[in-house]
């Protein structure tokens, strides 16, 4: 005999329980989303086509839902009154971590209310809008929201058709307290007024730890600016302006060009450190160079092979002691000396394997 259908009384009330925090755990689909079944979902990715319906059933679901994490809408002719949909979804969504939303039909309505909702959200981490068609007035409605929001990770605008005026409204809402840690405006309309705002975010402490900006339109001399802020972030381990055609050939890309040893050494130093569980790319407290442990490990070199061989036969007591160390709080050091004491260890053997 078949199982009795769940009344329409009983049926949200099943969805309700399966979507609590013991329920199964699932990556769903195209299959669940076109079923409107997303019980024990954390993922939503391999879509198709969504749909203006579904959109709207998908952003009512998030008011509630208490599992998903993640979700990819990629490619899927997602538009204004989609994103605005999705926005209202954000404000009471405190599970979302990630939402991808690149190649789509987003324009200045969208992004804005985009941003707007992330001044009441303080979950979602990743926020791809790559390859819309959000112009400046999008990144102004944008900024508004940016400005409040802490937990904003990452944030991609990239083909897109921002100028100076989106780029210094975003640019206005970073400052040494905002959680953004990447920030991708690649391929836009962006001058050197732009890059002057941006410039002055990371000189006002803004905690990038990397910031792209090829294929846009500055000249020399606002590549000049941006360059002169870069070197003289603490926080910035990648950067690039490539491919902005008026800067090619100019004393500025020579500058770029002589950037390059530095922001790869920056670049080594950053990847270690969260190799050995030191910082995050994503960390709250700034990027990986904004860690405490950044300064000694690289004066130590110990991000280095023979910077680690150097320190081989110490064991944690007299690394602790270390000069470079002392900067250091108590509790700080045990922990880079106990990392650094493992680390070398690791290197003398490699060493000898290879021998």
């Amino acid at each position: 005999m078949k199982a009795p259908r769940p009344t329409p009384l009983l049926a949200p009330l099943l969805a309700l329980a399966a979507s609590l925090p013991g329920a199964a755990s699932r990556d769903c689909g195209q299959a669940e989303l076109d079923a409107r079944d997303l019980s024990g979902c954390v993922t939503l990715t391999h879509m198709q086509y969504v749909g203006h319906r579904n959109a709207i059933w998908l952003s009512d679901a998030l008011h509630s839902h208490t599992q998903l994490q993640s979700i990819d809408l990629h490619h899927t002719k997602i538009g204004d009154d989609d994103a605005v949909a999705l926005a209202d979804a954000l404000r009471h969504n405190h599970v979302l971590t990630r939402l991808a939303l690149y190649n789509n039909k987003i324009r200045n309505d969208g992004a804005a209310a985009l941003g707007e909702s992330l001044a009441a959200n303080a979950r979602l981490e990743v926020l791809s809008l790559g390859s819309n068609g959000v112009g400046d007035a999008g990144l102004l409605g944008f900024a508004k929201g940016l400005e409040d929001n802490r937990s904003l990770r990452r944030l991609d605008f990239y083909f897109n058709l921002i100028g100076d005026e989106g780029a210094a409204a975003l640019a206005g809402a970073l400052s040494a307290a905002s959680g953004l840690r990447v920030l991708h405006l690649d391929s836009n309309m962006i001058g050197d007024r732009g890059a002057e705002a941006l410039a002055l975010a990371l000189e006002r402490g803004a905690p990038l730890g990397e910031l792209s900006l090829a294929y846009n339109r500055l000249t020399p001399a606002g590549a000049a600016r941006l360059l002169a802020a870069v070197r003289g972030s603490r926080a910035v381990h990648s950067f690039t302006l490539a491919h902005n055609a008026m800067v090619e050939g100019s004393p500025a890309a020579a500058e770029a060009e002589a950037l390059l040893p530095e922001l790869k050494e920056r670049a080594a130093l950053a990847a270690w450190l969260v190799r050995a569980s030191l910082a995050e790319y994503f960390g709250a407290d700034g990027p990986p160079l904004l860690s405490p442990y950044a300064a000694p490990v690289r004066e130590l070199r110990a991000h280095t092979p023979d910077g680690l061989l150097a320190l081989r036969g110490l064991d944690a007591a007299a690394l602790a002691a270390h000069p470079a160390l002392r900067p250091l709080d108590a509790r700080q050091r045990e922990v880079l000396a106990g990392v650094l004491e493992e680390k070398a260890r690791e290197a003398a053997a490699a060493a000898k394997d290879e021998l």
